[in-house]
């Protein structure tokens, strides 16, 4: 009796959820088609609104186009030029009819008419659209729609050059049926546009028709409407039919899910109270009795998986517990186990127990060590390192690997004296090699200290106060490091800077910007320097020198390194093939001239282009070549031997002794920003420096560039002194590669 009063219940509340189901499909159906009903007539009318703005758009442009076509006529404006009316006029009207244009209008400086194509209607008289006129001066040209006799119209002004502005040659076009006949073919929307005083082929209130209203912007402030209408019964048809099949299609699928929900009722009732009484001797902890289902299909896997569950859940419950708490490799706690001993330990503090230190270790260098022995050799180094950790410390102190090579210590610290014995012995660790078969690696860790309660009141802000002293250990090189208070908003900025960092190039948020560099003597820009910008999502465009260093700690100034030098060759390149002749400059970081793949990087790269190795200009430290001067030079000669030019920056700012610079393989010097910025014939002190600098460079066989330059009498001064090139604001602020590309070409600078 139960069973079957469990398979009617099973069965009623199967048909039941089925026909809401249904109803609610059919509910849900009819109000989405409405919605997607008005959103399509909606969308349709905002796109019928986009196009009417395009092709007035449009019908501008081509209006000015034509205009100007009119204004450079050498006849048309020496009849300006003898006020020749009757030949203006004549040749108004014949361009007018030539573009199909409804007014043509010539119009003085001081904005009175001087001839038109309407009869003289406005001859003598001011020009009736004076906000257009003023728009026109301003900005060269202008164009706008108007309510022009009680019409709307499009208006066009252009100047005449001669080769200062002489008049202004205004055209207009009357919006009319033409225009409305290309929108309603594009659209299939019913259109009607009026002026003030003129009215609409449509009622904005008709049932039968959804509408937009829009007011077109105007130059003269007058109001010009357009109406744009989609017949909503024409647009129902569609959803209409959808409607329909769907009611009938989900009435068939209904009777056959009734259908279906009976066989399943049957078939489910019995072997799932057998299932629920085996799960319950589960609970209780009965791993033993089996559960017995008489099927072959999936409830009989079920019970079958059911059994060997029963088997394994008593074994697997140990191991979990213990992988959920150690780390797989080294055996070590974990971040999990290690938070839980901390927390355990400071609450044992605050019932008057010792401080609770802790030291959050990171191993130097260990990407370097993984990347060339390789991850196998990488994950013994990590294992020997926490068997040495364990053997260094007492029983009671907790060892863990919080993740990567980044591990963790805790112990009772009863002074801050102690804390430091701790990090020693820890650094002591490492004073011989780790020897991993026929490898021997020396290992060296940056260590942060912090203890509770002198740096932090809880496990998870102690943890991070450590793991902060412990980046100012590895950016100081000092080894052991001990928290200081304030050091949080400053490194949790870093830290999750360097983060981003690591996928600022995979989210293409990366750019390079273009300073121009200008020969003096010329005054002509044959060079330009390649400058990076991060478009940061949350702290916007940020400069160079505000993630380089970072990526410098990092690891990851390789990437961006190459990332510039690809995209500035092939902005290179593609200038080249528009007609822009540009030799690029790339700064080089220290790092890089430790990269001995570089030189055959750069060559394929400039390969590839089809441009001469004298395209790419790299620019290198006094500094960075002083770090490991040997290898530097080795790497600055092979592409020396390639044929890229090479560029001292900043100099002047370094310690290298002039003996050191003769003998590396530069073809430019440059000057630093500094002694430059502030150059005038009253600054004795730049004005010696800059003037010593430059015949050093010349009397070496380099070319010198000065960069800073922001004024003219900084300019020249030094064309007066014989410097070769110049960079700075003067000629222009860095700018991204379309708006490089506009400036030089309409600039005084552009090489012609």
């Amino acid at each position: 009796m139960a069973v079957r009063s469990f398979q009617a219940r099973l069965l009623y509340l199967l048909i039941a959820i089925l026909v809401l189901l249904d109803a609610g499909t059919l509910i849900s159906v009819y109000y989405a088609g409405q919605q997607t009903l008005r959103c399509t007539v909606a969308n349709e009318l905002l796109l019928g609104s986009r196009v009417l703005n395009r092709i007035l758009d449009t019908r501008a442009q081509q209006l000015s186009d034509s205009l100007r076509v009119l204004a450079l006529d050498f006849a048309f404006r020496e009849a300006i030029a003898s006020a020749d009316v009757p030949t203006i006029t004549s040749v108004l009207a014949n361009h007018g009819s030539r573009i199909a244009a409804d007014a043509v209008v010539l119009v003085n400086l001081d904005g009175t008419v001087i001839a038109d194509t309407l009869g003289g209607r406005l001859s003598k008289k001011p020009f009736p659209f004076a906000a257009m006129l003023r728009t026109a001066q301003d900005r060269g040209e202008a164009s706008a729609t108007v309510s022009f006799a009680n019409r709307p119209y499009q208006f066009a002004i252009v100047p005449v050059l001669a080769p200062r502005p002489i008049a202004w040659v205004c055209a207009g076009f009357e919006i009319d049926n033409r225009v409305l006949t290309d929108v309603q073919r594009l659209t299939n929307l019913e259109i009607s546009i009026w002026s003030s005083g003129g009215g609409s082929q449509l009622a904005p209130d008709d049932s039968r028709y959804a509408t937009l209203l829009q007011a077109l912007p105007t130059g003269d402030g007058s109001r010009v409407n357009a109406l744009l209408a989609r017949n909503l019964e024409e647009a129902q048809i569609p959803f209409r039919n959808l409607e329909l099949q769907i009611f009938a299609l989900s009435t068939i699928v209904l009777i056959v899910a009734v259908f279906a929900a009976v066989v399943f009722a049957r078939s489910v009732s019995q072997p799932l109270r057998v299932l629920a009484e085996g799960a319950g001797r589960v609970e209780r902890g009965d791993y033993v009795t089996p559960i017995v289902v008489q099927q072959e299909d999936e409830i009989g896997s079920l019970a079958t998986a059911f059994n060997q569950m029963q088997s394994a859940i008593a074994t697997r419950e140990d191991e979990i517990r213990f992988q959920a708490t150690h780390d797989a490799l080294t055996g070590l706690p974990n971040r999990t186990l290690f938070l839980d001993r901390l927390s355990y330990a400071i609450a044992g503090a605050k019932r008057n127990g010792p401080s609770v230190g802790i030291i959050m270790m990171d191993v130097d260098r260990f990407k370097e060590i993984n990347d060339t022995l390789g991850h196998q050799v990488g994950d013994q180094l990590l294992i020997e390192i926490g068997r040495r950790l364990e053997h260094t410390l007492r029983q009671s102190d907790t060892v863990a690997r919080l993740g990567g090579d980044e591990f963790a210590v805790m112990f009772m610290a009863p002074t801050f004296r102690h804390a430091e014995e701790v990090a020693a012995r820890l650094e002591g660790a490492f004073d011989l090699p780790i020897v991993l078969g026929d490898v021997s690696v020396d290992v060296n860790a940056s260590l942060g200290i912090a203890l509770y309660p002198a740096h932090a009141d809880d496990a998870g802000t102690l943890m991070r106060h450590a793991d902060i002293a412990m980046y100012d250990a590895k950016r100081e090189h000092s080894g052991v490091a001990v928290y200081e208070p304030g050091r949080d908003e400053h490194t949790l900025r870093r830290l999750s800077l360097i983060m981003d960092l690591r996928q600022a190039i995979a989210r293409d948020e990366l750019e390079l910007y273009f300073q121009p560099k200008a020969d003096v003597r010329s005054e002509r820009v044959g060079h330009a320097e390649a400058l990076v910008r991060w478009n940061h999502p949350q702290h916007g465009v940020m400069r160079p020198d505000e993630f380089i260093p970072l990526a410098e700690q990092s690891g990851k100034i390789s990437l961006i390194t190459k990332w510039v030098i690809r995209k500035a060759i092939a902005q290179c390149a593609a200038w080249r093939r528009e007609g822009l002749d540009l030799a690029i400059a790339v700064n080089l970081s220290a790092l890089d001239l430790f990269d001995s793949e570089l030189p055959t990087f750069i060559s394929g790269l400039l390969s590839d282009a089809g441009l001469p190795p004298a395209s790419i200009v790299l620019e290198i430290t006094e500094s960075a070549v002083m770090k490991d001067a040997a290898f530097a030079q080795k790497v600055l000669a092979d592409l020396k031997r390639r044929g890229v030019c090479l560029a001292i920056d900043d100099f002047g700012t370094g310690y290298s002794s002039l003996a050191h610079l003769k003998r590396l393989p530069v073809d430019e010097l440059k000057i630093d920003k500094s002694f430059v910025l502030n150059l005038t014939e009253a600054a004795t002190d730049d004005l010696v420096i800059v003037r010593s600098t430059i015949e050093l460079g010349h009397n070496m066989g380099l070319i010198v560039i000065a960069e800073g330059v922001e004024t003219a009498e900084s300019w020249q001064i030094l064309k007066r002194l014989g410097c070769d090139m110049a960079q700075g604001y003067f000629m222009t602020k860095p700018l991204p590669a379309d708006a490089f590309k506009a400036w030089l070409r309409a600039s005084r600078w552009a090489a012609g």
